[in-house]
């Protein structure tokens, strides 16, 4: 198997962010301006990076951010199913003051006791996150074997399904370099399955 890069982009700030929601809605909150100059910096990052496909996951912030810089790389932009955010369950739409404390408890199951069985109330199951991203990454790897390319996502579920998926990351790590807007995590995958290249622009051995 050719080596093949996917470049996975938290989205740039959105509404939601700054109002402290938790969504992982379809509908979603739209990027604020911040946001599409974050995204417009995260292109003017990856112009000589040989990006040959731009998609993003189907949520508005992702999308909005995807368009923005494709417009910077020339590129347009598909939509991959599979990398949306993680479901929060009965918490959709809640503040973080209320969610933060359910999160800490439910990624401290799936981080700190290897438990991915666990879930929001009514949402997924870190099992269920990681085989979505696991499914949409292998496909688009699939897809463009040998390039690189440039997906967006979210970070509860970058944080969730990524670290799953490969051998050299591991969740202390994680835990203490959550991802910003428009943080990038370099992927490569090849015969020995996906490797994390850079985590937020630390590189991992």
């Amino acid at each position: 198997m050719t080596a093949t890069r996917v470049l996975v982009l938290r989205h740039g700030q959105s509404e939601g962010n700054v109002a402290q929601v938790w969504t992982s809605t379809f509908e979603g909150y739209p990027l604020t301006e911040q946001g599409r100059e974050q995204a417009r910096r995260a292109g003017e990052r990856l112009v000589d990076r040989g990006v040959t496909a731009v998609y993003g996951s189907p949520l508005p912030r992702a999308q909005q951010t995807a368009q923005e810089v494709g417009a910077v790389l020339g590129l347009p932009v598909g939509v991959l199913e599979g990398v949306h955010e993680l479901d929060v369950g009965i918490h959709e739409g809640q503040h973080d003051e209320t969610v933060g404390p359910v999160a800490l408890e439910v990624f401290g199951r799936w981080w700190r006791d290897d438990d991915l069985s666990a879930g929001f109330p009514g949402g997924e199951t870190g099992v269920e996150i990681v085989a979505r991203m696991r499914a949409a990454l292998d496909t688009v790897a699939d897809r463009h074997d040998g390039g690189t390319v440039l997906v967006v996502s979210h970070g509860g579920a970058m944080a969730v399904g990524i670290t799953a998926m490969c051998g050299n990351l591991d969740s202390l790590f994680v835990s203490q370099h959550i991802l910003a807007n428009c943080d990038l995590v370099e992927l490569r995958r090849d015969d020995a399955g996906w490797h994390c290249d850079s985590w937020a622009g630390l590189p991992r051995d």
